[in-house]
């Protein structure tokens, strides 16, 4: 029904004949390329995006499970020289286990600090245990100076380091957070499942955004050098018509863990505000993606309200 769903709100975004602009930033911890994230059939817009490990499929509806588990380390009977009469644990057991255990630890401590830290055994362990997804969606009355910060931002990240693609986020939810007044609309979603679920899920949200605009003047997404991520286009035209004045934003990341996530309810602006005091706080070796989007990208344009309610159809009334 979801997917029926995300489908139907496609083609009725793709209705709707006035083109419009949008951006966006983003990318993946440890500095992999997010993929289709930077555009596809998309030729504009702003946003930057970014996740740990490879491709990623399709997103999840929500709900919670937790994964991980261990790693068994066998040991049989023991061998060697045994002593009180052969078949017990002999020495030539305990300097084994000794080696193992010693092995296993020198493993983790590299793992650790070639990620960043903050992944833990899970993290070295190719990406299981528990991971939290968080989606903030926002309807601004206008808001110039919103686009223009964000741009700021995109401008003068970088999304292919663990800490400048936390920069990013947290600059970003700040540049929400200093304008409260001009909340109109706003939605908070959560999940949680595996590294792999989140890291999808937030892919899934970031795709809805972007499909509500057809050309994207603003983005910054991972490529491995920090000098040619950033694009903007400033040939972009567009009819300005009286009554819009509407500008959607939206956050999405993928966390290990995210310290002060608002629990599940009815989105209020409280819980707005909660969703983006976590994100500002995530510690760059807890990131596994961050997806920033927003539209209209250009200067003066804003959407309708016909055209916010119908391509953001979740958002209520804050």
């Amino acid at each position: 029904m979801i997917l029926v769903a995300s489908a139907a709100a496609v083609l009725m975004w793709g209705s709707l004949g006035a083109a419009q602009s949008g951006g966006g930033f983003g990318g993946r911890s440890g500095g992999s390329s997010s993929g289709s994230s930077s555009g596809g059939g998309y030729s504009g817009g702003g946003g930057y995006s970014g996740s740990r490990g490879g491709s990623y499929g399709g997103g999840y509806s929500g709900g919670g499970y937790s994964g991980g588990g261990y790693v068994p380390i066998p040991v049989g009977p023991g061998y060697g020289y045994g002593y009180g009469g052969g078949g017990g644990f002999g020495l030539g057991g305990i300097v084994l286990v000794v080696l193992i255990i010693g092995g296993v630890m020198l493993f983790m401590r590299r793992s650790m600090s070639a990620g960043g830290g903050g992944t833990g055994l899970a993290g070295a362990l190719g990406g299981t245990g528990t991971a939290q997804a968080l989606m903030v969606q926002l309807i601004f009355t206008e808001g110039d100076d919103v686009k223009r910060a964000l741009q700021q931002v995109a401008q003068s990240g970088d999304p292919d380091t663990n800490e400048g693609l936390a920069q990013m986020l947290t600059e970003a939810a700040l540049v929400a957070l200093r304008h409260p007044e001009r909340w109109t609309y706003g939605n908070v979603e959560r999940a949680q499942g595996t590294p792999a679920s989140a890291d999808a899920q937030v892919g899934s949200w970031a795709t809805q955004a972007r499909a509500a605009f057809t050309t994207q003047t603003t983005s910054n997404y991972q490529n491995k050098d920090v000098h040619s991520g950033y694009a903007h286009s400033a040939d972009y035209t567009f009819q300005k018509d009286v009554g819009d004045l509407y500008l959607a934003l939206t956050i999405a990341v993928a966390a290990h863990t995210l310290p002060g996530m608002p629990p599940a309810g009815a989105t209020d602006a409280a819980e707005v505000r909660a969703a983006f005091q976590a994100i500002s706080s995530l510690n760059p070796g807890d990131l596994i993606r961050a997806e920033v989007v927003w539209s209209p990208d250009a200067e003066g344009e804003f959407l309708s309200e016909d055209e916010a309610i119908q391509k953001y159809p979740r958002l209520g009334k804050l």
